[in-house]
């Protein structure tokens, strides 16, 4: 399968599953406006609800009050009157203040205002209200439905239609009244074959319903606010979820994409030192041939200081440098596994700079070493790989410094972690213009160099070294200026 074949199928996965969460995010989000419509509908329903519910109690109230002021009227005042006068005249004022004695007593805290009572010619006979008697104009239409009907007849008389009110926090009084007509008979135990029972007029009367109607709008006002804070709140924590879920799939998403791109660099890689360790191998015996021979034609030349010596020191030379960066091709194309001997650091550090001291005093690069003491820094490894290592950064940080400077190497001991481990680092810190802040995060991919004569392997094989001894290498500058290599490794606290 070709590699790169790979992160193109990633991505698709991705696109794939990308599609598949907007699907599901418009089919929530269409969820959510179906929830939240329905919530609405059922908040008004429940409203509407308890509305015709009052309203049906009152209906209730007003029947029974109608009824009772009926049962009333005739037996305490109708009865007695025709006794005493003969028959019910209300234009007698001592009738008319007897009548009202009976309705005022009956009414009483009940909240009915406008309560009249109507001869059959629509003559009012009666009113709680001084000045209404003999009024002929006031008759409702219900008056007339009455005299029709044998059962109350309602009416709702608002000065703010219900929809309205919904919208105010309170509502004044009168603002929804409950009209009451009903035609007063006497009891059917007073009828006779010849005659039907009598009519005794016809009451009508207004109740205020305000308070009922105010309680019904508080209601629905209540049930739609609960539901919407529902909804809402149903909306945010869908939102909320959504988002952490598209946020969880871009990080794997992106996770995958990084995995297969370092894969797909790794295959290559390895494709690549396969080749590259292959034509090193044959490379590496000429030049050997190549290095010996120069070397012997040198020692047995008896001429000096010759144009013919000069070019064969200069084949030497070259044969000797395209040996190391052989080497160095095969040492990271085919890395070898670490020896697990017990090694101090220090030691190793001390045989660096040894070999290294003449270069570095070539280049007038001061030294100065921190942090050691005399109970040694022990790490298990490969004594000559760490020497490598040591080498390799060593001989970079004194490339780094062209005019001359100083190199600061710090060793410490990091105190043992509860299981007993704890972690050699060594650090080294140059005075030279520090890692380039655009290309820090390559240096240690494998030919990566800003160097004419580099070949990019020197960083990638220390790194190599470190992770091979379970333990890393950390570039970074220093905030006072100059590059730092930073090396870890795991001690151990008694050699074998």
């Amino acid at each position: 399968m070709d590699p790169t074949s790979r992160p193109t199928a990633a991505n698709g996965t991705a696109l794939a599953a990308g599609r598949s969460f907007g699907v599901v995010r418009r089919l929530a989000f269409i969820a959510m406006a179906l929830t939240f419509g329905l919530s609405v509908l059922v908040s008004i329903y429940l409203g509407n609800t308890v509305h015709e519910t009052l309203i049906r109690k009152n209906h209730n109230f007003a029947s029974l009050l109608a009824v009772n002021l009926n049962s009333q009227i005739f037996r305490r005042f109708a009865l007695p009157t025709r006794l005493i006068f003969g028959r019910v005249l209300l234009s007698n004022p001592e009738q008319y203040r007897g009548l009202d004695q009976v309705i005022q007593s009956i009414i009483q805290d009940l909240q009915v205002e406008n309560l009249r009572i109507y001869a059959e010619d629509h003559t009012i006979v009666y009113s709680i209200n001084a000045g209404e008697p003999g009024d002929t104009s006031t008759a409702s239409p219900s008056v007339d439905r009455a005299a029709k009907s044998m059962w109350p007849i309602f009416d709702i008389e608002e000065t703010l239609p219900y929809h309205l009110a919904f919208f105010k926090v309170s509502l004044p009084k009168n603002t929804c009244r409950l009209r009451t007509t009903y035609l007063m008979r006497a009891p059917s135990s007073y009828a006779s074959d010849d005659e039907p029972v009598p009519v005794m007029g016809i009451l009508e009367f207004s109740q205020d319903i305000t308070p009922d109607m105010e309680s019904a709008v508080h209601f629905q006002q209540l049930t739609l606010v609960v539901t919407l804070l529902g909804s809402g709140t149903l909306m945010v924590l869908l939102l909320f979820l959504m988002r952490r879920a598209e946020h969880a799939i871009a990080l794997r998403t992106a996770e995958e994409q990084r995995l297969l791109s370092e894969l797909h660099q790794s295959e290559k890689l390895a494709g690549m030192g396969r080749v590259v360790a292959s034509i090193a191998h044959e490379i590496r015996n000429p030049l050997g041939i190549i290095s010996s021979s120069a070397q012997f034609l040198l020692d047995h030349s008896k001429e000096e200081n010759t144009g013919t010596n000069k070019i064969l020191q200069a084949i030497y030379d070259e044969a000797k440098r395209l040996t190391r960066t052989v080497g160095d091709f095969l040492d990271y194309a085919r890395p070898k596994l670490p020896k697990q001997d017990v090694v101090r650091v220090e030691t190793v550090l001390d045989q660096a700079l040894s070999f290294l001291m003449p270069e570095l005093n070539a280049r007038a690069i001061s030294v100065a070493r921190a942090g050691e003491d005399k109970t040694g820094f022990k790490v298990r490894g490969d004594k000559d790989l760490l020497y490598r290592a040591l080498y390799n950064i060593i001989s970079n940080a004194a490339q780094a410094m062209v005019r001359g400077g100083r190199l600061t190497i710090t060793l410490e001991k990091l105190a043992a972690d509860a299981q007993g481990r704890q972690a050699i680092i060594l650090s080294f810190q140059d005075s030279g213009p520090g890692f380039p802040k655009e290309n820090i995060d390559k240096l240690l991919d494998p030919f990566f160099t800003t160097k004419d004569d580099g070949t990019g392997l020197g960083l990638p094989i220390v790194n190599s070294i470190m992770t091979s001894h379970g333990g890393s290498l950390e570039l970074f500058n220093a905030s006072e200026g100059g590059a730092v290599a930073r090396l870890i490794l795991p001690g151990i606290r008694d050699p074998e």
